[in-house]
Formats: structure tokens, C-alpha cells, sequence
């Protein structure tokens, strides 16, 4: 027999519906159909009501309760109707009389009876999927619905919300409109092999990484030029500053010129991958000896910059997920809050052990990097089946962050990446909330150890001004692989510098 169905959706809440049955089934069929449209008007009609039915009268106003006999008169004012009794001849002869009151009908798991079918609905925000059997399994539907809903990425609903924005702003006939969404949608419709799309995926994010950048730099090299060669300048001629602009430069065993270095290194390395400005700040910070509440607290003042150029350019280009965000940030500064406390009130006493603690995290995440400059690219298009929480994730992410110095890039943003959702939105949404958190923990370490470190943060932010505009061009012409080679070495190697210091001091 073929399947002679065609799929309709059905505005169901402008439609009167009536289920007979009080049962499980009935339970089934109205959970079912409250989660699609739940202000739909249904009237529930069965001689014995279950509780879990009852307690659905409570939270839905639109749902009536009547338990007693059906009658021939509750099909007045009715466009559809469910019959959910297990009697098969009862159920005949209810279909025969809604059918002479024109409603149509749908019998639990009577696929012969039925009018129309209630599809097994894979529903991802906008996007609803209803999946038919003809009636021959309704396991395998229900198989198909908990596949499709696990791999369609759950930032669907904002592709849909740009679709629909972008169709609403074009102009021209019919033609060129379908013309340019077909332009528009192709890596979400390509006719290559599936093989190919982690690829493209891949290529797709470094090329939104790199025009992000590029964006960053202008907003950063405008506000470097600007505010310091001109309002500083000025300031310092005006109040003879020479002198203590002389002695904060040399403090510190000339520490501002080593945060230029910093600064420059953590640009470029950003630069190229996306992620790392915590991890080689940390790292260097670490091997000159400064205390580990300082390392983090300069790094976090001058990253509030820097995450703000990259967030607003994030924005303006359509990759930002604000759902993802709202859910990943709240509890993210959470933990930033109390990796910046735990590090304040500890981290100075037991520096002799904070230290290595952190530089053994540094020395974990340079092995990663390492790792993925030499991984198969063929073993990263399988995607992870269990989806991460992702408040847990925003919680560990901004206490190690805070903690550590750095670390969030590598363990959110590598950790949604390898679950196989949208590479642009985890990019722009990642670095949205990580702007909030690491204003957050900066606000934090200057109410608890002051800013007493603004010479290490001028140097990590001046380096990173600096090297903005050029950094972009500089990573365009050197190979990624390399790059990845070079900077998870370097990180290791400082790293267990650090740790052999610690071990021997």
C-alpha cells in the first residue's frame, strides 16, 4: 500500500478540539498536543479522569474537563476530535456519528479509522518536522523524531530569525529572491559529500575569526592612537609627568617592557587561532614571578578591552546565539566571582602551591593545542551524542578562567565546537559571554587586591594595541599548523619551567 498522506500543518489553536478518553492514551495525546499549541481550546469528555490528567486543568485555562459520558451533543462547536477509549467498537460508532456532524477523526493506534494522523513532531524553535509511518510504526516515528531533534543544532531557531530578516529586506521579482537565499543557505544546503562540511565548517570559522579580528584592530588601534598619544600626551605636558611616567616604566624590574612582549605574543597567537591570549599571558606572567591573584587580574583588566572590540564586531556580524548566551553567562559569572575571590584570599599565602597548580593547567592546555595541530581531520566529523549542560560548562569555564588566568576559549568554545554546533555562533556567542565574565572578575580582583597592577596591565594592553592593526596580516602568511606547533611548545616548555621553579624554591 502506498502512502497516499499528505502532511498539513494545522493552526490548531484557532480550532476547537475534542478528546473522548481519560486514560493514558488520552494523557499521551493531549501532552502532545499542549507542547505544540498550547492554547489550544479542548474539551475533555470520559466517564473516569486520571490525575496526571486533572493536574493538567491547572496549568492550562484553555483545557475543560468533563467527566461523564460523551453525548451526541458534544460534537456541536467542534472542528476535530480524538477519540482515545480502548472499547473498538465504541470508538466505531463515536467515528460514525462525528462523521455525520462533519468533524474529523483521529482513533489511537486505529490507523485505518483515522481521518488524519497526530505526527511524531521533531520541533526545534520555528522549525517543525512531522514524521508519518502510514501507521506502521509509530516506535520507528518516535526512533526518526529523537534523531533529527539530536542532530539539527539547536541555533536553527537564529538561522531562521536571520533567514526571515534577510527575505524581508530584499527586493526584486520572485526569481532573484529565491536566487540569493539559495546563495545564502548554501552551507546549510550543499549537494557536495558530508564528508566535506566539517571542512567547510572549519575554513568558515576561520575566516569569521580573522574578519572579527580585523574589525577588533580598527576599534583598537583608533582607541590606542587616540586616547594615548593624545589625551595622555597632553596630560603629560601639561602636569611635567615625565619623571613618574619614567619610574612606573622601571618599576617592577622593567616589567611594563616584558608586557609589551606579552601583549605582542598573546595578539598574534589570538590572532590565528581564535583562542590563547589568557594562556601565553598566564604563562609568561608566571615564569617573571608575579604572584598568581596579579597574573589573573591584569590579564582580566586588559582583556575588557579587547573582548569588547571582538563581542561588538561579533554582533554587528550576525554570530551572536542570545539564547546561548543568556543560558552560558549568568552562572559564568558565577564561577568567575569565585575563581577571582578563591585566587585573591589564597593565592598570595599559598602562592608556592597556587603556582604550579596553575602552570600544570597552562602545561594541559599547550599538550591540547599540540594535539589538535596534529589531529585527523577525519576524526572530528563524528559528532558527541550527549549534549553538554551548558551552565555547568559556563560555571567550570568562568572559575578556571578566573582562576587560572585563562582557559575559557579552549574549554567552552572547543568544548560546543566538538559537539558539532554552528562554528560562528559558538565563536561570537562564546566571546559575548566571556567579555562579561572577564569584566566581572576584573571589578572583583580590584575590590579585593586593588590596582596596584596597572603597569603590567597598560603593557599587556599597549602590546596588544600595538600589534592589532598588523596581526591580522602577519597570521594571514604563516601557516596555522605551524602556528599551533609553536605556541602549544612554548607553552609547555614555560610551563614546566615554572613548575620546576616552584618545586625548587
Amino acid at each position: 500500500m502506498s502512502n497516499s498522506l499528505y502532511p498539513i500543518f494545522l493552526k490548531l489553536e484557532n480550532l476547537s478540539l475534542l478528546i473522548i478518553g481519560g486514560g493514558k492514551v488520552a494523557l499521551e495525546k493531549l501532552e502532545s498536543i499542549l507542547g505544540n499549541s498550547p492554547n489550544t481550546s479542548i474539551k475533555l469528555v470520559a466517564k473516569e479522569i486520571i490525575p496526571e490528567v486533572k493536574a493538567l486543568e491547572h496549568q492550562y485555562s484553555n483545557l475543560t474537563l468533563h467527566e461523564r459520558s460523551y453525548d451526541d451533543h458534544d460534537f456541536n462547536d467542534t472542528d476535530i476530535a480524538v477519540i482515545a477509549v480502548n472499547n473498538i467498537e465504541l470508538a466505531g460508532e463515536i467515528r460514525e456519528k462525528a462523521q455525520r456532524k462533519n468533524v474529523l477523526v483521529n482513533i489511537a493506534d486505529k490507523p485505518d479509522l483515522c481521518d488524519f494522523y497526530l505526527g511524531s513532531i521533531v520541533k526545534k524553535g520555528n522549525l517543525k518536522i512531522a514524521i508519518s509511518t502510514n501507521g506502521k510504526s509509530p516506535t520507528i516515528a518516535k526512533r526518526l523524531r529523537e534523531t533529527f531533534t539530536e542532530a539539527i543544532p539547536d541555533e536553527m531557531d537564529h538561522v531562521l530569525d536571520n533567514m526571515h530578516h534577510i527575505r524581508n529586506k530584499l527586493t526584486g521579482d520572485f526569481n532573484y529572491k529565491v536566487k540569493e537565499l539559495n546563495k545564502i543557505t548554501t552551507e546549510y544546503l550543499s549537494d557536495g559529500k558530508i564528508s566535506s562540511k566539517p571542512d567547510m565548517e572549519i575554513e568558515k570559522l576561520i575566516n569569521i575569526t580573522k574578519t572579527a579580528q580585523r574589525k577588533a584592530n580598527i576599534y583598537l588601534a583608533i582607541i590606542g592612537v587616540l586616547l594615548l598619544f593624545g589625551l595622555f600626551g597632553l596630560v603629560v605636558y601639561q602636569f611635567n609627568l615625565s619623571g613618574d611616567i619614567q619610574y612606573f616604566l622601571n618599576k617592577d624590574g622593567h616589567i611594563f617592557y616584558w608586557m609589551l612582549f606579552a601583549g605582542f605574543m598573546a595578539e598574534i597567537v589570538a590572532g590565528s587561532m581564535g583562542m590563547g591570549y589568557g594562556v601565553i599571558c598566564t604563562t609568561i606572567l608566571l615564569l617573571l614571578n608575579v604572584p598568581p591573584p596579579v597574573v589573573s587580574a591584569s590579564i582580566h583588566s586588559a582583556e575588557s578591552f579587547t573582548t569588547a572590540a571582538g563581542s561588538f564586531s561579533h554582533y554587528k556580524l550576525g554570530n551572536v546565539n542570545k539564547k546561548m548566551v543568556w543560558v552560558l553567562f549568568p552562572l559564568a559569572i558565577v564561577g568567575s566571582v569565585i575563581g577571582a575571590l578563591t585566587l585573591s584570599h589564597y593565592g598570595e599565602h599559598y602562592a608556592h602551591i597556587v603556582k604550579p597548580i596553575i602552570a600544570c593547567y597552562t602545561l594541559y592546555l599547550g599538550i591540547n593545542i599540540l594535539k589538535n595541530a596534529f589531529k585527523d581531520k577525519k576524526a572530528g566529523q563524528s559528532k558527541t551524542k550527549r549534549r553538554t549542560n551548558l551552565r555547568i560548562l559556563g560555571l567550570a569555564g568562568g572559575f578556571i578562567d578566573s582562576f587560572a588566568g585563562g582557559g575559557w576559549g579552549p574549554l567552552v568554545t572547543g568544548t560546543l565546537i566538538k559537539e558539532g554546533r554552528i562554528p560562528r555562533y559558538v565563536v561570537g556567542s562564546s566571546t559575548v559571554a566571556k567579555f562579561l565574565l572577564t569584566v566581572t572578575s576584573a571589578i572583583t580582583f580590584i575590590f579585593t587586591i586593588g590596582i596596584h597592577h596597572w603597569n603590567i596591565v597598560l603593557g599587556l594592553l599597549l602590546g596588544g594595541v600595538f600589534t592589532a592593526p598588523f596581526s591580522a596580516m602577519l597570521t594571514a602568511k604563516l601557516p596555522t599548523k605551524k602556528m599551533f606547533v609553536v605556541v602549544g611548545f612554548v607553552v609547555i616548555v614555560m610551563s614546566l619551567i615554572t613548575i620546576t621553579k616552584s618545586i625548587l624554591s
